[in-house]
């Protein structure tokens, strides 16, 4: 190893980083900086550990190089970036390495140690594998944040053999790179998977962006997405870069994405294609690197024949699907969202909130047609409107879930025919609707009935 040795010629081992060397010794600096940044990294190299840290900033580095015997100590140095950024990837390089040493440098958090004479190319896979295996952690971190969060998480429960096969799906997309369509009711935890995915994925470090077609009026998605220029359109005082610009490095997760105007779907479209766009009112394109994970619960194959949605985004966006299954499909994870639920009522009073066992089994037999978000609500309604007592039993829950599920009846102890044939046929038209998104039309001729015979029966029954 020295400043003098030839340039063969190098191949990129890894994706680029950012790296800060510390080394008192020209040389070394030079042979480390010149055959880093030759792989594709990008190097800041400085003389001695005090520099390190002014240069050291949280976020600013993927990776420090620091030598171990130079002004302002090696250890010290590497302690100081760890009080600075807790998760830092720090190696440490010595001509004086021992056993002791190493063990004393992994005790305070060193990632790897390197012996000089090295080759370029070893430190370069040494750098590459320390900074793949903390990103790793973090993620995992973040993910188990994600499903034990009290407010967040708890969708992504998984006791159930299709949950499981869930989670077990986001392992194996989540590191492809791919677009993945997600799928599924309305409250079944569509985002959070998304979220999921970004987190178990090497792009976790990046923004996590979502943008909700159905809340942005038609006139603002291209804005909202591809950001514009300053006078692109009438308000359009300043710059602004939008979604995708902003989650360069990242992932996107467009929401609702059958809501989107047709003329946006064409412009997704198109830059799911080639990677860039242009930016309202711009005249030169704008190439990222963005990850796009799509979420709805309709039907967009059904959208296609209508004509409401194009086939070429369909094809682009459905490279790998992925199903949340609503929760009449899971009830094994009931219990485990129920204690979810009732762990976050916990934390905003002192009392210890538990549900009896009548409560639970109602609550397994309930079909819920809101799915998780609607468990959510009634845990938190019979959490708030039960009073000071700790124990929640049938009686604290909604009227239509103080019953037994008989062959898919609902039917009270008290119950006449009549107050059961109405609660069937409040189901059976709130399904049949959920099935067809709203669709009456559709619907009526499912059920086999008029059009206006459907539409005085929903209003006896009260379904919306």
């Amino acid at each position: 190893m020295s400043a003098a040795d030839p340039d063969p010629p190098l191949e990129a081992t890894a994706p680029p980083l950012r790296v800060l060397v510390a080394d008192d010794e020209e040389s070394v600096r030079h042979f480390v900086l010149r055959g880093l940044t030759r792989l594709g990294h990008t190097v800041t190299a400085v003389a001695d550990g005090h520099a390190a840290v002014r240069a050291w900033q949280p976020g600013a580095f993927d990776v420090a190089v620091l030598d171990l015997r130079m002004p302002g100590d090696g250890l010290a140095t590497l302690g100081r970036l760890r009080s600075a950024e807790p998760d830092a990837v720090v190696l440490l390089m010595t001509a004086h390495g021992s056993v002791d040493v190493a063990v004393e440098a992994m005790h305070l958090g060193a990632a790897d140690f390197v012996t000089k004479p090295f080759e370029v190319r070893e430190l370069a896979l040494r750098i590459a594998r320390a900074a793949t295996a903390r990103r790793s952690d973090r993620a995992h971190r973040r993910l188990r944040a994600l499903l034990e969060a009290p407010d967040g998480g708890v969708g992504l429960c998984a006791e159930s053999a299709a949950m499981r096969e869930v989670l077990r799906k986001i392992e194996l997309i989540a590191d492809a790179g791919s677009t993945v369509l997600i799928t599924g009711e309305s409250g079944t935890g569509k985002g959070l998977v998304a979220k999921a995915i970004h987190l178990r994925s090497a792009r976790a470090e990046q923004p996590f962006l979502a943008m909700n077609c159905a809340a942005v009026p038609d006139t603002l998605v291209e804005s909202e997405l591809f950001g514009h220029e300053k006078g692109a359109f009438t308000g359009a005082r300043t710059k602004r870069a939008g979604l995708l610009q902003r989650a360069h490095g990242g992932t996107v997760l467009l929401d609702e994405i059958a809501d989107m105007s047709l003329s946006a779907q064409a412009k997704i479209e198109r830059f799911l294609a080639d990677r860039e766009f242009a930016p309202l009112g711009a005249q030169q394109p704008v190439a990222v690197d963005v990850r796009v994970l799509a979420a709805t619960n309709r039907d967009l194959g059904a959208l296609v024949d209508a004509g409401r949605f194009r086939a070429e985004l369909l094809w682009r966006l459905d490279v790998v699907p992925l199903c949340v299954p609503p929760l009449r499909e899971r009830r094994d994870d009931v219990p485990l969202l129920v204690a979810a639920a009732l762990r976050r009522a916990d934390r905003h009073g002192a009392l210890r909130h538990r549900l009896t066992p009548d409560a639970l089994a109602a609550l397994r037999a309930h079909h819920w047609p809101g799915n998780v978000r609607e468990l959510e609500n009634v845990i938190e309604r019979a959490v708030v409107l039960a009073g000071p007592r700790e124990d929640r039993g049938v009686a604290d829950l909604p009227p239509e879930l103080r019953h037994a599920d008989v062959a898919g009846v609902a039917v009270a102890a008290d119950d006449t025919y009549e107050a059961a044939r109405q609660r069937f046929d409040r189901r059976y038209f709130e399904q049949l609707l959920l099935r067809t998104h709203g669709n009456v039309s559709e619907a009526a001729r499912l059920a086999g009935i008029s059009r206006g015979h459907l539409h005085r029966r929903l209003r006896e029954l009260d379904v919306d």
